[in-house]
Parts: structure tokens; sequence; C-alpha cells
């Protein structure tokens, strides 16, 4: 009893130091969960979100700025640079206008000077060279100025010096059709009067162009009311029709502030940079943060399922300890009720001692023998017995253990099973309801099939008379072909024999010629008359004859074969050149020929591609050609122009412009030349959504002629797609989806 009991409380302080190691473990793992910094790293994200939104709404406002201002500053700029190019007087205005004080500038005369509506044709017609002049008290301010003028290299200026204008009244010619002296229609006030007798005193307003047509004759300036001025005694008009004085000062003044303004473009362009980098910097942050958020929570999850499983042990070993000491307090109990019966028991074996010793001094030593080896017998059987039931003991308790060790481990199973079971119950009535709709969408292919196959049939009933139509169209052409090609050999001949024609002309007549200079050499250069050469003849035969011995006999034979082989040496040099020159008017032909196929070829992808461009991001692009004089031996530059910005050439873009860029040139030579499919691998990667949805939409437009083959993570661009294939992990097993687009033709399979 007492060896149970200190079993028993052994195994009990075993389990209780295991109950404290693992109570100190689930502390720990309390300790990790509470410690856990996921709800840190979801506020950092959610503050980085924050961060980031107002970053792109700053950038969205401050493009839409920058958009509106660029566009206001490079249109004041461009009509800045057209004054300061063209309208030389305005400019030098503007620049004198802001200093006119110090430099003893009075005003310009369009600014003294006024006048009635009615005669401003006149006004603007005799003194449009002089209406933009500057006016200066004296001679030494006229003399400062054009100094002022030459180093600040203004490009035109004229200047009147108020004191050195001379008194000057003109007498009026007595005729008919005058309104008066010009400078009494002009407005001034009293101390300008000399500058408007000095533009306009000497010039005689009329009331018709030929009265001051008239005057002029006469010797005077004429102007007319309607604004035909003419000078002194000369035939030539100058006829002011609706001309207005310019004033670009204001514009040209605020160049300054445009130039300030597109140097803030600059800047806050600068800034927009700095805060997309930014922007950059806080994703590339926020993906960091979200990996540790995956990594915080997993390490979280493993933290809780330990925990889990360190309560569950915690649990059957204090089961486990509660038992022992239930059964250590019943072996105690058992043992006081015991003890009174171990001293009855033991004052037996003191009386059965002491009745051995009389036996032992009753009887003999044999008997006693027996005796005493019975008893040791009796005794080892007792001790081996108790040993057997102790051991018998502790495997009950360890049996005991074990089971409730697997009550619990069932009892998890157990759970765990009915958990999976619900979802096993769920997934089902899911692929019940799916099996249900894939019957219904196969129902209805089935009625489309049986009228797709009703359309074959009547496809397949009418393309007999097809191939006849065709056969017929193909025979017809065969045989225009081959009468075409009869006609341009019969046109080649043709060019051939009359090229042998016109130099057989050019021949006799340049022997002809030769021929005539013979005779003009000889005094014959009229027509010769005929006469009878007989007589001539016989005197030629009698002096051949004469002759024949101090001649060459063989000479008219020689004279046949140089001639015969002359003859023939043309006529091969003919060919030749006939020969020659149909082979340079083939190899001209397909010169020309491949140049206008090239050409053709060039302005179909040249238009493609400005077409695609321009749907896709409302941007231009274009090809150029470097050398247009020797197309095939140059090359084809690729320039692209994106809106609000500068046109580039292909290679010095960025790598998403490239992409979008090599996107538009292919699909402008499936326009050329289309193939049966094409295989595009997450072309679109690097495009924005409004890229990606219209690249979406022109992909879709050429699907009609040729297949698609497109890997995409975009919906703008997968929801265009009549076949669908999606990929996704599950258990670590890669799964494929399918969706077809219903109205899609079923192809049968044999």
């Amino acid at each position: 009893m007492e060896n149970k009991i200190n079993d028993n409380i052994g195994r009990h302080g075993v389990i209780d130091n295991e109950l404290t190691n693992l109570k100190r473990s689930s502390d720990e793992l309390s300790k990790v969960s509470s410690n856990n910094n996921s709800s840190e790293i979801e506020i950092k994200i959610s503050k980085l979100s924050e961060q980031r939104k107002k970053i792109e709404n700053d950038i969205d406002e401050l493009e839409k700025i920058l958009d509106k201002s660029s566009k206001a500053g490079h249109r004041y700029n461009e009509k800045i640079k057209l004054v300061k190019d063209v309208m030389h007087e305005d400019y030098t205005i503007a620049q004198l206008k802001s200093d006119a004080e110090k430099l003893g500038v009075v005003g310009f005369v369009y600014e003294i000077l006024s006048w009635n509506k009615q005669y401003e044709r006149a006004v603007l017609a005799a003194c449009a060279d002089w209406i933009k002049a500057a006016i200066v008290p004296d001679f030494e301010t006229l003399v400062s100025l054009s100094q002022v003028a030459r180093n600040k290299k203004l490009p035109k200026l004229k200047i009147i010096p108020l004191n050195a204008v001379p008194e000057f009244r003109m007498k009026m010619p007595k005729t008919s059709g005058l309104l008066g002296i010009l400078s009494d229609y002009v407005k001034c006030d009293r101390e300008y009067l000399p500058i408007a007798r000095f533009l306009f005193g000497n010039i005689i307003l009329a009331q018709t162009g030929n009265d001051a047509h008239r005057l002029s004759k006469a010797g005077y300036k004429a102007v007319s009311i309607n604004g035909e001025f003419f000078e002194s005694k000369t035939n030539a008009v100058t006829i002011d029709i609706n001309s207005k004085i310019s004033k670009f000062t204001k514009i040209i003044s605020q160049s300054s502030t445009v130039e300030g303004l597109l140097q803030t473009i600059t800047l806050l362009r600068n800034h927009v940079q700095k805060k997309k980098s930014n922007l950059k910097k806080i994703e590339e942050k926020q993906r960091y943060l979200m990996k540790q958020l995956q990594v915080s929570e997993t390490e979280r999850g493993n933290a809780s399922h330990s925990h889990s499983t360190l309560q569950s042990q915690i649990k059957s070993r204090t089961n486990m300890l509660d038992k022992l000491s239930q059964r250590i307090s019943e072996l105690r109990i058992q043992e006081k009720h015991c003890h009174p019966r171990i001293i009855q028991i033991s004052s037996n074996i003191e009386s059965l001692k002491q009745r051995i010793i009389l036996m032992r001094e009753n009887y003999s030593d044999t008997e006693q023998t027996s005796v005493a080896s019975e008893l040791s017998f009796l005794n080892k059987k007792k001790s081996s017995l108790i040993s057997e039931r102790s051991q018998i003991s502790k495997e009950l308790s360890e049996t005991e253990a074990s089971i409730s060790v697997v009550e619990d481990r069932s009892r998890l199973r157990k759970k765990a099973l009915v958990d999976e079971q619900t979802s096993i119950a769920g997934e089902k009535t899911e692929l019940e309801s799916n099996i249900t709709k894939s019957q219904a969408e196969k129902d209805a292919s089935e009625k489309n099939l049986i009228e797709l196959r009703g359309k074959e049939q009547e496809l397949i009933s009418t393309s007999g008379t097809s191939v006849s139509q065709l056969a017929e169209f193909d025979e017809q052409l065969d045989e225009r072909r081959n009468k075409e090609k009869e006609i341009t050999s019969g046109v080649n001949r043709l060019a051939i024999e009359l090229g042998e024609l016109e130099r057989d002309l050019k021949e006799i007549k340049t022997e002809e010629s030769s021929l005539k200079k013979i005779l003009n050499a000889f005094g014959f250069d009229e027509s010769i008359e005929t006469f009878d050469v007989a007589p001539s003849i016989e005197i030629l035969e009698k002096e051949e004859i004469s002759l024949a011995a101090s001649l060459n006999a063989i000479a008219p034979q020689r004279y046949v074969e140089i001639s015969t082989g002359y003859r023939e040496s043309s006529n091969r040099k003919n060919e030749l050149e006939a020969e020659r020159n149909a082979v340079v008017a083939f190899i001209e032909g397909i010169e020309k020929d491949k140049r206008q196929t090239f050409l053709d070829a060039f302005d179909t992808v040249d238009k493609e591609i400005r077409e695609i461009f321009t749907k896709m991001n409302g941007g231009n692009a274009w090809l150029e050609l470097e050398n247009e004089d020797d197309i095939f031996n140059a090359g084809v530059s690729y320039f692209i122009q994106f809106q609000n910005k500068p046109k580039r050439e292909s290679t010095s873009i960025s790598g998403g412009e490239k992409t979008l860029a090599a996107v538009v040139f292919v699909l402008a030579l499936q326009r050329l030349r289309p193939s049966p499919f094409y295989l595009f691998d997450e072309i679109d990667a690097h495009l924005d959504a409004p890229n990606a949805e219209s690249l979406a939409k022109i992909v879709e437009e050429r699907s009609n002629g040729s297949q698609f083959i497109m890997v995409s993570l975009k919906d703008s661009v997968v929801e265009k797609a009549k076949l669908i294939y999606g990929v996704y992990p599950k258990n670590g097993i890669s799964h494929i989806v399918t969706y077809k687009d219903k109205r899609l033709p079923v192809i049968p399979t044999s």
C-alpha cells in the first residue's frame, strides 16, 4: 500500500512539473499573442493609405492646374513670340513704356492724337508710318533715347522732337471736291498741335479718290475720305481699307509674367514628380507593411493554434493530476482502514511466532523445517502477488491516462470532422446549383447547335453553286490574264520593231545628209536633172579595163565580205541593244513596283498607327522616312507624341510608352498583312486603366479577322474576351476555370 502511494506521489510530481511547464509555455504564447503588432501595422497601413490618397488627390489637382496653366502660358507665349518677331514697333513701345518718364518720352502719336470715326481711314492711310512714333520734348532727349534703343537692341523706333517741329501752314488750292487740310480734322491738346500739323498739315482731305488723284497731279499730297492716299505728282496710291492700330504692348508687357508662369509650371512639374516619387515610396512601404502584416497574422494564427493545443494538454494533465490526487487520498483512506487490521495481523503474527516456538520445542526439527519451508513459500507467493498487484495498478492508471488523452483527441477530431462535413455539404449544395445552371446552359447550347447545324446544311446546299460560279470566274480570269500576257508581249515586240525602224530611219537620214554634203561639195546645190548615163558608163568601163592591171582584183570581194561582216555585226549590236533595253526596262519596272509596293505598305502602316494611337490615348504617332530619295538603304523613324508632351523617337521613350508604341505598331502591321492568330503575354501590364480599356476595344475590333490570345490581369481587357481561362491555386494545386460567351457558335468535334 505504501509503495502504491509513493508511486502515485512520484507520478503526481512528474505531472505537476509537466503542468507547470505547459502553463509557462501557454503564458509565453499569450504574451506573444498580446504583443503581436498586427493592430499597429494595420494602423500604419491605414495611415499610409490616407496619405497615399491625399497625395494622389494633390497630384490630380496639380496636374489639372498644370494642364490649364501650361495651355494658357504656351498660348500667351506664342502670341508674345509672334509679336516680338513681327510687330517690331509694338515691341519697342512695350519696352520703353515702363520707363517712359525716366527716358523723357512724352507719349506716342496714336495716344495724343484722336479723330472722328468717319476720318479714320484717311488718317491711317496718310500717317501709317508715323502713327507709333515716340514724342520727346527736345533733340537732346531724342539722342539719349536713340542710344537707349541701341543699347537695348530694340528693332525699330521713330522719334519726333517736339521743339524741333517747324511751324507750317499750307494754302488750300481753289478747286472742287475738297474738304480741307487733314490736320484740321485731327484733335489733340494745344501743346501737340505742331505734331498734328507736322504729320497732316501738308495733306489735303478730298471727297473722292478722283479728287485726290487730281490734286496729286497738281503737286499736292491728297487723301480721300475713304482712305485713298496719293503722294505729290505720282500715280501710286496707298489704300487703307480696314486697318487698325495694333496695341500689343499689353501682351508684350506680360512676357515677364508669362515667363514667370512657365518657370512656376516647371517648378510645379518638379514638385509633382517629387510627389510621384514619394507616392512610389509610400506604395513600396505599404507593400512591405502588408507583407509584415501577413507574417504577423500567420505567426498569430500559429501561436493561437499552439495555445489551444497547450490548453487541451493542460486540461488533460490537470484531469490526470486530479485523478492521481483522488487515488492517493483513496489509498491513504485504505491505509487508515487497514492500520487496525495490520495491528491485529501483527499480533496474530506474534502469537503465531510464539506458537511456532512452542511447536519447535514440542515437535521434531523435521516437522519444523517443513512448516518453515511452507511458510517461506507462502510469504514469497504473497510478495509476488503484491508486486503483481502493484504492477497491475500502475498499468491501470497508465491505461486510464491514455484513455483520457485518446478521448480528448477523438473529441477534437470529431469537431474537425463535423466542420469538414459542414463545408462539404455547402460545396455539395453549390455544385448542385452549378450543375443545374450548367444543365440549363447545355440545353440552350443544344438548341443553338441544332439551329447552327440547320444553317450549316443550308450553307452546304448552296456551296455547290458557289463552287461552280467560282470555277467560272477563275476560268474567265485565266483567259483575261492570258490575253493580257499576249497583248503585253505584242506591245513589247512592237516596241522593239519600232526602235529598229527608228534606228534605220536615222541611218537613212544620216546617209541622205552625207550625200547632200558630197553633192554640195561638187557644186550641186539644187536638184540634179536626169540624163542618159550609158555613154558615161562606156567611158568608165574602158577606163576600168585600162586600169585593171594596176587595180586590186579581189577588192570587190573583200569589200563584200567586210560589208557583210559589218552588217551582221550591226545587226548583232542592234539585237544586243534591244535585249539590253528590254532588261533595263524590266529592272526599272521591278524597281518601280518594289518602290510603289513599299510606299503603299508604308502609307498603310503609317495611317493605321496614326488612327490606333489617337484612339488609345489621344496622342499622335507616325512614321518618317530618313531619306526619301534612297528609301531602301535608309531607315524608317517611329515618332511618338503623347498628350501635352513633345514628340520623341521610339528609342528615347520610357518602358511603358515603348510597350504601348510596340503594340500599336503590331496592330498596324496586322491591317497590312493579317496573321491567323496573335499571342500576347501581358502587354497591358505597364498600361494605365484608360489605355488598357482602349487597347481592349481595338483588339476586339481587330478580332473579326484574326484570333487574339492574350495573357492579362486587367479587368477591362478580360471582360472583352469571348473565351476566358482562369488559373487559381487551391491546396497547393493549380485549378482552371473556363468561361465562354454563349453567343459564340459551338464547333462540333469529330
